[in-house]
C-alpha cells in the first residue's frame, strides 16, 4: 500500500516568505498547496514561481471554486498547477467545470467538503463525474468550535470509491498516524509545520511519522528522540576533533555548569576522567585552582548564567583556554571564549511542548559529549577494562 503524500499548506500572505517557507521544508513535503488567502493576495505568478523551483512537486491551488468553475480554474492549470480546489456545495455544474479544465491540462481536480450537509452524496456524485480527489476538511472556524475530521474521513473512506481522499483541519504529529489509519492518501498540515520554531524539522517529524521511520516506543519518546536528533543533524561535525584537540592539548580540564547542565558537566567529566584526562569539576572543594595552559569548558544554553560569567572571567585572566558548549551563537560568555561550539541552531530552540525550560538543550548536549567520548575511545584505542580500572572503588 503506498504511503500517504504530504502536504504544506501555505498561508502566508507574504510572496517572499511563501517561497522561504517551500524551500526550507521541499526535502519532507510531496505538495505544496497555494492556501486560499494567499492564492487570493499573490495570484497566478506565484503558482509560476513555486512550478519553476519545485518541477517534481504537485501543486495544489486552493481555489475553493463557487461558481464558473472551467473559467476560473483554467488559468492555474496553464501556470502550472496540478491541482484545483473546488467547493461541493457550489453544484454538479461547478465541479464538472473544474473536472474538464483538469483534464484539458492534464490536472486533477478536489472536490473540497467543507460545509457541505451530505458529504458521502456529494463524494458519490463527484466521483462519477470523475473527480480525482476529494477533500475532508474542516475549516479553522469549525476547529476553534472544537470539531475534527475523523469521523467525515473514515464515512468518505468506507464508501470505496475510486478516488484519493484528502483530509485537512488541525492535523498534527500526535493525530498523523489516526488520519494514516483511516484511509487517508493525502495528509494536509498547516500550522503543525509553519507555526513550528524550525519548519523542516517538523515537515520531517511528520514524514517520519507517515513513513514508520524514527518510531520509537510511545509518541512522547519519539518526540524526544527526534527532537535531539534533529539537533544533532545540525550541528557541526567537526566539533568533536576541535574539542579532541582542545583536550589533548590542556595540562588539566575543569568543566562547569549550572543546574541541570551541571548534571550534564558531572556526566561527561566522569568520562573524561575514565578516558585518562586529568579533569575537575568546578565548585567541589577538592578541585585545584586553574592556570595558564588549561582548559575550562562551560556549558550553559544561554550564555548568560552570572555564576559561569565569574568562573569564565576568572580563567581567562590567568590565561586559560576557554570552551563554551552552548545553544546560542553570541552570548557573554561566548564573547570572553577561545572557542564557541554552538549544538543545533537557535531557531530550534523555541517552545517544545512537553520538553520544558531547556531540556532540548541539555540533552542533545548530554548525547553530544557522550558521542564524543565514544570518538576518545575510538580514536586512542582505549579499552573498556582500562577505564574500568580508573572508575572509582571508593562508592
Amino acid at each position: 500500500m503506498a504511503k500517504p503524500l504530504i502536504q504544506l499548506a501555505l498561508d502566508s500572505l507574504d510572496f517572499d516568505q511563501t517561497i522561504n517557507l517551500a524551500e526550507k521544508t521541499a526535502p519532507y513535503v510531496d505538495i505544496f498547496e497555494i492556501g486560499t488567502p494567499c492564492i487570493k493576495h499573490n495570484g497566478v505568478e506565484l503558482v509560476k514561481t513555486l512550478r519553476e523551483k519545485f518541477p517534481d512537486k504537485l501543486i495544489l491551488v486552493d481555489l475553493k471554486t463557487m461558481d464558473a468553475g472551467e473559467y476560473e480554474a483554467t488559468p492555474f492549470y496553464a501556470a502550472g498547477a496540478d491541482i484545483c480546489t473546488v467547493l461541493g456545495v457550489s453544484g454538479m455544474a461547478t465541479i464538472a467545470g473544474v473536472i474538464k479544465a483538469a483534464n484539458a491540462y492534464g490536472g486533477e481536480a478536489q472536490i473540497d467538503l467543507i460545509n457541505v450537509p451530505d458529504k458521502q452524496a456529494c463524494a458519490r456524485a463527484a466521483a462519477e463525474l470523475g473527480a480525482q480527489i476529494i477533500g475532508v476538511h474542516t475549516g479553522l472556524d469549525a476547529q476553534a468550535a472544537g470539531q475534527t475530521p475523523f469521523a467525515d474521513l473514515q464515512d468518505i473512506a468506507d464508501l470505496g470509491l475510486n478516488i484519493r481522499i484528502s483530509v485537512a483541519g488541525g492535523i498534527k504529529p500526535s493525530t498523523v498516524d489516526q488520519v494514516v489509519k483511516a484511509g487517508a492518501d493525502i495528509i494536509v498540515v498547516g500550522a503543525a509545520i509553519y507555526g513550528a520554531p524550525c519548519p523542516a524539522t517538523a515537515a520531517k517529524q511528520i514524514r517520519d511519522i507517515v513513513h514508520g521511520t524514527g518510531i520509537i516506543g510511545t509518541p512522547h519518546q519519539t518526540l524526544i528522540i527526534n527532537k535531539i536528533r534533529s539537533i544533532l543533524e545540525a550541528t557541526d561535525d567537526n566539533l568533536p576533533a576541535k574539542l579532541t584537540h582542545m583536550l589533548d592539548n590542556a595540562k588539566r580540564v575543569y568543566v562547569s555548569g549550572a543546574g541541570r547542565s551541571g548534571l550534564v558537566c558531572r556526566f561527561f567529566a566522569m568520562r573524561l576522567m575514565h578516558s585518562g584526562y586529568d579533569v575537575s569539576v568546578v565548585g567541589e572543594i577538592v578541585t585545584p585552582s586553574i592556570k595558564k595552559g588549561d582548559l575550562l569548558i562551560v556549558i550553559s544554553g544561554s550564555g548568560e548564567t552570572e555564576q559561569l560569567i565569574a568562573f569564565t572571567k576568572k580563567a581567562r585572566e590567568v590565561g586559560a583556554q576557554i570552551c563554551l558548549i552552548t545553544a546560542k551563537s553570541g552570548s557573554t560568555i561566548g564573547e570572553m571564549s577561545d572557542a564557541v561550539f554552538q549544538i543545533g541552531t537557535s531557531d530550534q530552540y523555541g517552545k517544545v511542548v512537553g520538553m520544558p525550560m531547556g531540556t532540548v538543550f541539555e540533552l542533545s548536549t548530554l548525547s553530544f559529549l557522550e558521542a564524543l567520548v565514544s570518538h576518545l575511545i575510538h580514536e586512542k584505542g582505549i579499552a573498556e577494562e582500562v577505564m574500568r580500572y580508573r572508575h572509582a572503588n571508593l562508592e
